[in-house]
């Protein structure tokens, strides 16, 4: 594979853990206000609930946008504010920690997985600008 296009692969797949993420938590969070836990919160409770999730989606498509640029950076970024976010949650509740811990892995690993393109990629562009000047 050419390096440029393997360069070009290398970015989106670290840009697309990025918003898979963000995608998945935010669908996640809307399955469980209105499905699981529907009866139980108040309309302004979900509305509250889906509003903090909305602003961690934007934090995570804000992450999609800035890898364009500096990908590891806005991976690294973006598995530092998911797992930042679950641990001031379970300084609320350190049950929390422990609920969804498979997909807390999955996410961690997919994370992990952007980074590790991102860094591929970041090597790449060296050669690349190594043999093209």
């Amino acid at each position: 594979m050419d390096k440029q296009l393997e360069m070009t692969t290398e970015l989106r797949k670290a840009r697309n853990w990025i918003l898979a993420v963000g995608v998945i938590m935010f669908v996640m969070d809307f399955i469980m206000v209105n499905v699981v836990y529907g009866d139980q919160l108040t309309s302004e409770g979900k509305w509250l609930v889906m509003k903090l999730s909305g602003l961690v989606f934007a934090y995570f498509i804000g992450m999609y946008v800035l890898a364009r640029f500096k990908p590891v950076a806005a991976c690294v970024l973006a598995l530092v504010g998911f797992w930042g976010l679950h641990l001031y949650l379970a300084s609320i509740d350190p049950k929390s920690l422990a609920q969804g811990i498979i997909l807390k892995i999955l996410f961690t690993l997919a994370l992990i997985k952007g980074i590790k393109s991102a860094n591929r990629a970041e090597q790449l562009k060296r050669e690349l600008a190594e043999v093209f000047g």
